[in-house]
């Protein structure tokens, strides 16, 4: 989200562990293991975020994260160190993960279906916020009926939603911790329609958007008003002329009422076919460019102008690529208000706790409005999970960028 506190800090812990060292051990000399029963097409993962190693070795480095039910493939058993068992499986990839997470299957490697998935093109989960300070959550929806509650969630708390009930004539929803809520007291929430603009080969960089508020567009300067354009419209610039620019489709529009995507050259190290993202504090704008080329643009929100939510200024790597991420600042107590929101999704990290991810649940994209992270429209953050290297494999929780990987590259750049 903005800042994180909470699971969010755990899912990083658990990324980092081993994170400065390389492979313990050579994974090509480990002594192998008794095979696999015969029957076995591959390793299905029992424990939701189960760790994936590059040696047989609970100290070597870690690639990521596996999702429960994600069956992999595999290539032999070999003994090591760190696992309950003593033993690891080493998956077709040359990947090594803990026996104790794992069991043999009979069905071919492949992605758990996700069975919470959401009606929603927009999202990949269905969720809802919280309406009420202290509404409780309970085990059992009988439980609503004797005030025997499990947990009370503060206003604006956001949580996912894996079913609904009616009990007794009242209907609950069910969370994706296995409680239920009164449905009356949460709204459900499908995110901001809002996405940017893909450039095809060769065209220029001349997108805009009407921003901060609607806008006027007039017949030539400070001329006759043809029309009004939404906050959030795309134009295209043909040129500019002092305060004013031409529009591609005709008019004008002032140069107040827009934010424009500049053109800049890639930083130092970027290779030409290397992937990275420069984001431009002052107009709230992200490019997306492969070398040279500018191939995606769109608006964002980052950090509050204020030092507690300033985003970090410079150029850094995508260190970590997480499908979802729960996100609160319920530890803190110099806040009026905390927030807590379950499993955001499109998590990528590239300075600490700094990253991008979606925000279903605002659409002020173009102005600064979080606690330090990237905002982005849920369009705009699926695109570019998918368009940073490297791709999280399917059924994979999240992922750790390799030098050989060619990790992409974010710029934050502002001019004060």
């Amino acid at each position: 989200m903005e800042a994180m506190g909470g699971a969010a800090v755990l899912v990083l812990a658990a990324l980092l562990v081993g994170w400065p060292q390389w492979a313990a051990a050579d994974a090509f000399a480990a002594k192998t293991a008794s095979p696999a029963p015969s029957w076995a097409k591959s390793i299905e993962v029992v424990n939701d975020g189960a760790p994936v190693m590059l040696a047989p070795d609970g100290q070597s480095r870690r690639r990521g994260t596996v999702g429960a039910g994600t069956r992999l493939g595999f290539t032999r058993r070999v003994f090591g160190e760190g696992c309950s068992t003593g033993v690891w499986y080493e998956t077709s990839d040359q990947l090594f993960i803990c026996e104790g997470h794992v069991q043999p299957s009979p069905e071919p490697p492949g992605p758990k279906r996700d069975e919470l998935a959401g009606p929603s093109s927009r999202l990949p989960q269905r969720y809802a916020f919280v309406r009420f300070d202290g509404t409780r959550a309970y085990a059992h929806p009988s439980d609503y009926f004797r005030s025997d509650y499990s947990e009370a969630l503060g206003k604006g708390y956001g949580i996912v939603i894996t079913g609904e009930q009616v009990y007794e004539g009242v209907e609950f929803i069910r969370t994706r911790r296995y409680l239920w809520i009164e449905r009356g007291s949460v709204h459900f929430v499908d995110g901001s329609a809002f996405t940017g603009v893909k450039l095809r080969h060769g065209e220029p960089l001349d997108v805009a958007w009407v921003s901060p508020r609607p806008a006027k567009l007039y017949d030539k300067p400070n001329g006759r008003v043809r029309k009004r354009l939404d906050r959030h419209t795309a134009v295209h610039i043909q040129s500019s002329k002092g305060a004013w620019n031409k529009l591609a489709g005709g008019g004008w529009i002032r140069t107040v009422d827009l934010a424009r995507a500049s053109l800049v050259e890639a930083p130092e190290g970027v290779a030409p076919t290397d992937r990275w993202l420069d984001i431009d504090i002052d107009q709230q704008i992200l490019v997306a460019y492969e070398g040279p080329r500018p191939i995606f643009a769109t608006l964002v929100s980052t950090g509050r102008n204020s030092k507690q939510s300033e985003t970090p200024i410079g150029v850094f790597q995508i260190w970590a690529k997480l499908e979802y991420s729960d996100m609160d600042d319920i530890e803190r107590t110099d806040v009026d208000k905390n927030y807590s929101i379950q499993d955001v999704p499109w998590v990528q990290f590239f300075k600490g706790s700094y990253g991008f991810h979606a925000a279903f649940w605002h659409n002020d994209f173009g102005r600064r409005r979080s606690h330090g992270c990237i905002n982005l429209s849920p369009a705009d953050a699926r695109y570019l999970f998918q368009f940073s290297q490297p791709i999280l494999p399917p059924g994979w929780n999240a992922i750790l960028p390799m030098p050989e990987d060619r990790p992409t590259t974010v710029q934050v750049r502002a001019k004060d």
